[in-house]
């Protein structure tokens, strides 16, 4: 008795969304959000540091669908991004509950200009990658929270005037790639430009 045997291929296709427009557009949020206190536009209160905080929330599901899709560099970025926004806005507003005492102006610093070389590792990181709107986005980032840094420790007006105007940039270019990536998705067509490129192996 000869049996028939069937073989059959089984395709599995991963139809998760891209969280990158998502990330991007959450980044823009919040630095424009902190450029806007800059300008004394509106106060390092509750409204911005809740933001921020809940914010957090937004990287770490970016972080977790990019784990999903197998996607290092958005894991590795965006999980970060989360503990430093839970963290600032943390040491921002548990002061006030005398829960914890308020960080240093150095501790401060300290804390912004590590995050920011982190930032700066990531950027370079992107220049393997073909969207060089991203990079310019990353670097420009971690020249904002070096800037940052250093305002907690120097003080003045004018420096924070310079910081304010240069995360008013950053988080403008963050919303734009967000948008960029979600209206080229969309309509299947490079609909707004994203400075992409060939990378060279």
């Amino acid at each position: 008795m000869v049996e028939n045997v069937v073989e059959t291929n089984v395709r599995l296709v991963d139809t998760t969304a891209s969280p990158d427009a998502l990330g991007s557009m959450l980044l823009g949020w919040v630095t424009v959000l902190l450029a806007l206190t800059a300008f004394n536009v509106v106060p390092m209160g509750g409204m911005v540091l809740l933001t921020v905080f809940f914010s957090g929330f937004g990287f770490l599901f970016v972080s977790f669908i990019g784990y999903r899709r197998g996607e290092m560099f958005t894991l590795f970025a965006f999980g970060a991004i989360a503990v430093f926004v839970w963290a600032f806005s943390s040491f921002s507003l548990l002061p006030g509950t005398g829960i914890i005492p308020a960080p240093t102006a150095s501790e401060v610093a300290a804390f912004l200009m590590v995050f920011a070389s982190f930032v700066g590792v990531l950027g370079f990181i992107t220049l393997k990658m073909p969207c060089r709107l991203l990079s310019i986005t990353i670097f420009s980032a971690s020249l904002l929270f070096f800037m940052v840094g250093l305002h907690a420790v120097l003080g003045g007006d004018t420096l924070q005037l310079v910081w304010g105007i240069w995360g008013m940039f950053v988080g403008v270019l963050a919303l734009y790639t967000g948008c960029a990536i979600t209206l080229n998705t969309v309509y299947g067509k490079m609909a707004l430009p994203l400075m992409m490129c060939e990378v060279k192996k």
